[in-house]
């Protein structure tokens, strides 16, 4: 593997730093043509309508859920709010981890000086251009942001991002397998879906790491010549990514028990019970990895209507009554997705990262 990569940095260190840019005959990556795009406005569209159409054929008694709403614990509330933000840095952290794993061989590039605090930055642009593009393109605009603070390989960094997606849902399968197996065997049926759902997207990552690994000189045969160094340039960022695994799991562990936590205090805040399990915590993380679960589905925005409609309709079937799940989704959503396309439109608009393309030579090298 170490003469392969050897190998490949010899093939591309005569290339330009610029070669693997996204959109090179466009220039920079456009959000406001995304956000205008038609088919943003069609998975908008469909997020609204099946909100519609729950909220219409739902059944909700909303008189119970605005009384439910009216009697929030404000303090519990930002308390949660506290401690879903704390794991922006931790996610920070982790994907300098990655960084570091994937450029420590690279002759050419160094990932040192990219702060904790400015990757974290990034990755929360990121998360809110997830929150208007449907098909996470807010992923891709991450690596364009580091590709134009450290002059890095953007497909590189791309490969860097699907190891961290790769590690997110090995662990959040198993945490899924445990908590669902154990807490809620008596209860699965259509719960499996989920469960199941999670599973296949591990296996799937470990698979297709497999064979890049395993294939890796049969794979680059299939690839056209004129895209071959792209792929070598995305594999390398994903393989060599794999590196200090106890402590990208362990990051990414932390990063997801914190995720539940936050359910704790939105059930706390709203003074919702549930008698689910003797084990107060574990069906909270449930929901959480379950909501993380539905937002990996491309269709819409950071998984809206999906989530809401999953994630209510979980609680539901496990006892919870209507007004009172519908006021959880509503007040968890309001954490996890509309803070961040609120408070994430105005880091975008500030930010210096989201604005490299304007104060950044073509080709320069920034340690920002």
């Amino acid at each position: 593997m170490i003469e392969s990569v050897a190998a490949n940095d010899e093939r591309l260190k005569d290339r330009p730093d610029d070669w693997e840019e996204p959109g090179e005959q466009t220039g920079e990556i456009s959000l406001g043509r995304r956000f205008g795009d038609w088919k943003t406005l069609v998975s908008f569209a469909f997020a609204a309508l099946v909100i519609v159409v729950v909220i219409l054929k739902g059944g909700i008694n909303f008189t119970a859920l605005w009384n439910r709403l009216d009697q929030i614990n404000i303090g519990l509330f930002f308390l949660a709010f506290v401690v879903y933000y704390t794991t922006f840095p931790l996610r920070g952290y982790r994907w300098k981890v990655l960084l570091e794993n994937a450029y420590k061989s690279d002759p050419k590039h160094s990932v040192d000086d990219m702060s904790v605090g400015g990757l974290t930055e990034i990755i929360y642009i990121s998360w809110f251009v997830n929150c208007v593009v449907p098909a996470k393109l807010g992923d891709l605009y991450r690596a364009y942001l580091a590709k134009l603070w450290a002059n890095i390989s953007w497909v590189k960094t791309v490969g860097t991002i699907v190891a961290e997606r790769i590690v997110d849902i090995l662990v959040l399968s198993l945490l899924m397998a445990a908590t669902g197996f154990i807490v809620f065997h008596s209860k699965l049926g259509h719960v499996d879906t989920i469960l199941l759902f999670g599973v296949a997207l591990a296996v799937i990552g470990i698979v297709l790491l497999i064979a890049m690994k395993t294939f890796s000189a049969q794979i680059q045969a299939l690839v056209p010549e004129r895209f071959l160094d792209r792929y070598i340039a995305f594999e390398e960022g994903a393989l060599q990514s794999f590196r200090r695994i106890p402590l990208l799991f362990g990051l990414t562990a932390m990063i997801w028990m914190i995720e539940g936590v936050r359910l704790v205090l939105v059930f706390a805040a709203l003074g919702v019970h549930i008698h689910i399990s003797s084990v107060p915590y574990v069906p909270m993380l449930f929901f959480a990895l379950a909501t993380a679960v539905l937002t990996t589905i491309p269709f819409t925005p950071g998984g809206l209507g999906l989530v809401e409609v999953g994630l209510g309709s979980l609680m539901i079937y496990l006892g919870i009554p209507k007004a009172d799940a519908a006021a959880v989704v509503l007040v968890d959503r309001l954490l996890s997705y509309y803070s961040i396309a609120f408070f994430g439109f105005i880091v975008y608009l500030v930010s210096k990262r989201s604005h490299f393309r304007h104060s950044v030579p073509r080709g320069a090298e920034s340690r920002v």
